[in-house]
């Protein structure tokens, strides 16, 4: 297993310069880095420009970073459902992807929309998960759905299984999200042995409170106990990028370096080892 950073909130939404920002990280210790799928307030991947592709890969490559995966904010059934909303592209994350050296591509479901038939939601979403998947497929990638979320169309995994029975594709997986499915009373070691061969990528972040309200936290800090985590994971036989996830009021240096202290902590608590590979 490894250990990345996703660097959404420092480069993206704090505009802090990518090149620091990433020797930080990698002179903590961790082996790779998630990076968003957009740039600005686009949720176009082509504002993504090809400068900015070079530089992210360019500098991860010097360090001996991996970018590990592309993570898109726009949620899909909205943009099925109105193409005048901010439209996710789940193609155009894919190239993006390649352009970076990136395995996975990260996406938010969404929900049922009133006024439209849930049946018919529910295959427009499988079709055009289907399509983005052939297109991951065919440049090795997988596409990952983020999660499962109590008001989105795979809201229990129950639902998120239908999804991947429908889809049938093996580069269609899941993010796993031990901090959301606890919100949710779902235990994550449990969530990750069920889709053990779907399982492509994970964030970690923390929190306190619940459901539908509770406050981020940096990992280690919060409720979720990680140990355990790691070991479901171990055992489910995960092998690629655990991303640590922290947000714009946590202190960048503190989140990069504790996190990563806590992370490797818990990790051999739990029989699980990083590696750079």
């Amino acid at each position: 297993m490894r250990l990345s950073f996703y660097t959404y909130s420092y480069t993206d939404r704090l505009k802090m310069p990518i090149v620091p920002c990433l020797e930080r990280i990698a002179k903590v210790g961790y082996s790779g880095i998630d990076v968003s799928g957009t740039n600005g307030n686009s949720a176009d991947p082509r504002s993504f420009d090809v400068s900015r592709r070079k530089l992210t890969r360019g500098t991860a490559e010097r360090l001996k970073l991996r970018v590990e995966a592309v993570i898109t904010h726009a949620q899909l059934t909205d943009t099925l459902a109105d193409s005048k909303r901010k439209t996710l592209d789940l193609k155009g994350s894919v190239d993006l992807a390649v352009d970076l050296g990136a395995t996975v591509v990260t996406f938010h479901m969404g929900g049922y929309h009133e006024g439209l038939d849930k049946k018919a939601e529910w295959k427009r979403a499988v079709s055009e998960i289907r399509k983005a998947s052939d297109h991951a497929a065919s440049k090795h990638v997988y596409l990952a759905v983020d999660g499962i979320w109590p008001v989105w169309i795979n809201d229990s995994p129950e639902a998120q299984q239908r999804l991947f029975d429908d889809v049938d594709n093996e580069f269609f997986g899941i993010n796993f999200d031990p901090c959301y499915l606890t919100l949710m009373g779902l235990d994550p070691s449990k969530l990750a042995r069920r889709f053990a061969k779907q399982v492509v990528h994970c964030h970690l972040k923390d929190h306190r409170g619940s459901y539908p309200k509770w406050t981020h936290l940096l990992p280690g800090r919060g409720v979720l106990a990680y140990d355990r985590i790691f070991r479901g994971l171990g055992a489910a036989g995960f092998s690629a990028s655990a991303s640590v996830e922290c947000f714009t009021n946590m202190k960048f240096e503190t989140a990069c370096d504790e996190c990563y202290t806590a992370m490797v902590k818990a990790a051999g608590a739990g029989g699980v080892r990083f590696t750079r590979t």
